[in-house]
């Protein structure tokens, strides 16, 4: 009788399985595809690539773990299939995945997009993969870690950035909505933020913060999807992720989604994580967690900067 899986070669299937999807996303990239949205507002797509990576996905990780759950960003289209899914239990093992992140970067261009797969166990990561587009990488590249295996960038072992505090040698990454959430304070607001940018894909820049490309990264409100497999990266890279504990400015070193013995009932209940997280070395990111504070009344800041 076989025993559970081990990490890393969940982590290898999960590389594998990014890798194809990655495939399935580079053929479809630079051309006209079908787009739809989630909103009436048509601010956030979901196209064909999205869909199409998603798909094989899931057919691929329930072929060869048909015990395991799997939980995409992406809903079926059919409203009563999509109530069936999520009312589907959590098991043990948990797969989340993010097909396309960075779908408009995707749409206009941009190689600046990510695939993620992560493997949950009981709510904490315990291996994951990313596939990212690489100028001068016909078939982009692929970073993999698993609980206690280190983070790996094809077959190079890497880790993140070893400056304990922000310089503008380096570039960050915040989110294009930075000021309507936090405020730098005390020495953060003095020393500043470093050269900042806003990728538009946390998979990514996840991804970049594991291998020493980007400082630090902060995301406001990520959903799941957008980083298990990335904390899990950035984690065995040598990095501390920190999430924001709710309704105090106050971080915490990430450990799971969800209590081992509190489970979500439901993959529709799991899918409602997301917390504003923090990723970069562990100096870094306490120094930050300590002099960031959430912005309570955001327009009002706003209007006194004007």
């Amino acid at each position: 009788m076989h025993g559970p899986p081990e990490p890393e070669e969940l982590a290898a299937s999960a590389a594998e399985f990014a890798r194809g999807a990655g495939g399935i996303l580079l053929g479809l990239f630079g051309k006209q595809v079908e787009v739809d949205y989630k909103d009436s507002g048509k601010t956030d797509p979901v196209s064909e690539a999205d869909r199409a990576s998603q798909a094989f996905l899931t057919r691929n990780t329930l072929a060869r773990y048909p015990g395991h759950g799997v939980l995409g960003e992406e809903k079926p289209r059919d409203e009563a299939a999509a109530r069936a899914e999520g009312a589907q239990a959590v098991p043990d093992y948990l797969w989340v995945l993010d097909p396309l992140d960075g779908t408009k970067n995707f749409l206009n261009g941009l190689a600046v997009w990510g695939c993620s797969v992560g493997v949950l166990r009981k709510g904490k990561p315990v291996a994951g993969a990313i596939f990212t587009p690489e100028l001068g990488v016909t078939a982009g590249t692929v970073y993999r870690a698993w609980a206690g295996g280190g983070a790996w960038r094809g077959d190079h072992a890497i880790q993140v950035a070893t400056e304990e505090k922000p310089t503008g040698r380096r570039i960050s990454s915040l989110p294009g909505t930075y000021l309507t959430q936090f405020r730098p304070t005390g020495p953060l607001k003095q020393s500043g933020l470093g050269e900042v940018r806003a990728p538009g894909s946390i998979t990514y820049e996840l991804a970049l913060v594991a291998r020493g490309g980007l400082h630090y990264a902060l995301f406001g409100a990520p959903s799941i999807w957008d980083v298990a497999a990335g904390v899990l990266l950035v984690k065995e890279a040598g990095g501390l992720p920190l999430v924001r504990r709710p309704g105090a400015d106050l971080w915490d070193p990430f450990e799971a989604f969800y209590p081992e013995d509190d489970s979500p009932k439901s993959l529709d209940l799991a899918r409602r994580w997301r917390r504003p997280l923090l990723a970069g070395n562990p100096s870094l990111g306490r120094f930050l967690a300590q002099n960031l504070r959430k912005v309570n009344r955001p327009t009002f800041w706003l209007r006194r900067r004007r």
